[in-house]
């Protein structure tokens, strides 16, 4: 290979060449976005319906805190807050007339789980205590004497029932505690279904971006490790061989009095050329195509100078290649358009190097005539 080449390895990507080529799987990237779509929307509904926690209900009352006042000490209003009186709710000056509110209304309350398959058989409703205390909770919104008192269950009637249960008990701990003159019921939110916000068109939003750029980032590096040869420039920059043409399964006039100047010019002289195709190690045939091809485009020059075009595979494939080789004046590779063999193209150069076989040049052979056409703006 001459040492101008950069190979293709080291090569930087013809960005025109790689726009031209994606436009033709630009229907990948809608179809990912789709596919990313749906993926994302049925995995967030499977995380958040499936599998996501179960219905609950919530009730609530407002109670209003009418603190009583000492001339000494003055109010305890600075000793209520959320946090404390959270922690008030499972003392039992509150949880207790909780308790026995829910017994009169046929909900039992039992102290843990493992003693719940017995009572579950004489009561129709039955309420662990920790449950009972991690279902209810008391918050102070902005007014200290205003609280917002929740109940939240995975059953309507059982939320409905401990909230009044709760009420009932925040009313008697106003009477019975000195700090407060009473604490009344402002009003009471039967319990509703808790609906969480639905974000499965912005699940599928993110999939479909998240997608598409997965199928761009894969493009980019998919093309920046294709070897395959679609231009004739970077052929010639690559393997540091003059390019002879291009070879069309159809007939383009362009191209083709290109390729006869070229070859006319390199290999007019010349007696014997091997045409090897760089793609041949397993099909001899396609050196016979190529070669073909060859043959039918520049038959006026062969028939003025006698220059004999005979194919040949690659030459490690049969051990007498390589004194063939040895005897020809020169060698034309076909490589074909768009397959990826860069590698072994290099390798057949370097082998002829090595046995001293001068490369007449190179020939991009079975290309795609429209996208040329599209490159080199030919198109009407």
């Amino acid at each position: 290979m001459d040492r101008n080449s950069s190979g293709h390895l080291d090569e930087t990507m013809n960005l025109r060449c790689f726009y031209l080529r994606l436009v033709k799987k630009i229907w990948i990237v809608p179809a990912a976005a789709v596919a990313g779509a749906l993926i994302a929307a049925f995995v967030y509904t499977l995380v958040t319906v499936s599998f996501g926690p179960e219905r609950t209900y919530s009730a609530s009352a407002k109670l209003y805190l009418n603190f009583a006042y000492n001339e000494q000490t003055g109010t305890q209003v600075d000793s209520y807050n959320a946090y404390t009186w959270n922690m008030f709710m499972s003392t039992d000056d509150i949880l207790k007339p909780i308790i026995e509110e829910l017994k009169k209304q046929g909900i039992d309350v039992i102290e843990n789980e493992e003693n719940s398959s017995g009572e579950l058989e004489k009561k129709e409703k039955t309420i662990t205590k920790d449950e009972l205390i991690s279902s209810i909770t008391a918050e102070i919104p902005s007014d200290i004497r205003v609280m917002l008192l929740t109940s939240e269950n995975s059953d309507r009637e059982l939320a409905d029932a401990i909230l009044l249960a709760s009420v009932a008990s925040m009313e008697n701990f106003g009477d019975i505690n000195e700090a407060f003159d009473s604490i009344k019921n402002l009003g009471i939110t039967p319990a509703k279904l808790v609906v969480y916000s639905d974000k499965t068109i912005t699940a599928a939003i993110f999939g479909a971006v998240l997608a598409v750029l997965a199928v761009l980032l894969c493009l980019l590096l998919y093309d920046a490790l294709d070897d395959a040869v679609y231009v004739p420039e970077d052929c010639e920059k690559r393997y540091g061989y003059s390019l002879l043409g291009v070879l069309f399964k159809e007939k383009d006039e362009f191209f083709r009095n290109e390729l006869m100047a070229s070859f006319g010019k390199k290999a007019g002289h010349l007696s014997e050329i091997i045409v090897i195709s760089t793609d041949s190690v397993k099909d001899d045939s396609l050196s016979i195509e190529d070669c073909k091809l060859l043959t039918e485009s520049v038959a006026p020059i062969l028939e003025e100078t006698g220059t004999k075009l005979t194919p040949m595979a690659v030459p490690g494939t049969v051990l007498d290649n390589y004194r063939k080789i040895g005897t020809c004046d020169g060698v034309i590779l076909c490589i074909p358009y768009g397959k990826k063999n860069g590698s072994m193209t290099e390798h057949i150069i370097a082998q002829l190097v090595k046995h001293e076989c001068p490369i007449v040049g190179i020939v991009i052979s079975r290309a795609d005539r429209a996208f040329l056409m599209n490159y080199y703006g030919l198109r009407k």
